[in-house]
């Protein structure tokens, strides 16, 4: 998780450029390919997030797809890469694997360490879906979500608020962008301003979504 923790570094701080010589880093690395690779999915994935206009190769659509139905009985690592790399999975494919995970819920949920990537998983999931404009799929996400989120899960909390937030944006074509920025300019009392800057760029993007 040495990458791991040095992706979400650089994605909170919008270093494109840091996290392409990141990227560097990794092809050069002495580790098993099949794991290299997913290393270097996982921070192409972070890129395109930040820059819509970085694509996603077709190769490495396939090679993650397969690799997600090819492992049965998925650890925290499977779940890590499946939180982390969504945008490159088709439709049918996106579904299909979430939908599986609320199958494997129970059992994961057991583990504290993934209990944390579940819920960060279902983040992504309900953004990804909003982001395709799949929200009919949302509901049965939201509620399993609601389930797992505890009083201290402050960070989670304040994502799944601003993600239902955006929902409405994208579905009445921003009919509530004020009540967004205030909602952003309000986060101004936590001075983390990464994580402020993380939500505008969010809403710019939505906004190219709905024009």
């Amino acid at each position: 998780m040495r990458f791991g923790r040095k992706v979400v570094d650089r994605f909170a701080h919008q270093d494109i450029a840091g996290l392409e010589k990141l990227l560097e880093e990794v092809e050069q690395e002495q580790m098993a390919q099949t794991y290299r690779r997913l290393n270097a999915i996982v921070i192409k994935n972070a890129i395109h997030s930040l820059d819509k206009s970085y694509l996603l190769e077709e190769e490495d659509r396939e090679f993650l797809t397969t690799y997600l139905y090819a492992i049965e009985s998925w650890t925290w690592f499977e779940l890590y890469i499946f939180c982390n790399t969504m945008p490159f999975l088709s439709n049918q494919d996106l579904i299909f694997l979430s939908t599986s995970l609320l199958e494997k819920s129970k059992e994961f949920k057991e583990l504290a360490h993934n209990r944390l990537y579940m819920k960060s998983g279902y983040l992504n999931i309900v953004l990804e879906l909003m982001e395709r404009k799949l929200f009919s799929y949302i509901p049965i996400f939201e509620s399993e979500l609601e389930s797992m989120l505890r009083p201290y899960d402050f960070f989670e909390k304040l994502l799944w608020q601003f993600l239902k937030k955006l929902s409405v944006f994208l579905q009445t074509k921003g009919s509530n962008q004020k009540e967004i920025e205030h909602f952003i300019q309000s986060l101004q009392i936590l001075e983390n301003p990464q994580l402020t800057a993380l939500f505008e760029l969010r809403l710019q993007q939505y906004k190219e979504l709905i024009d």
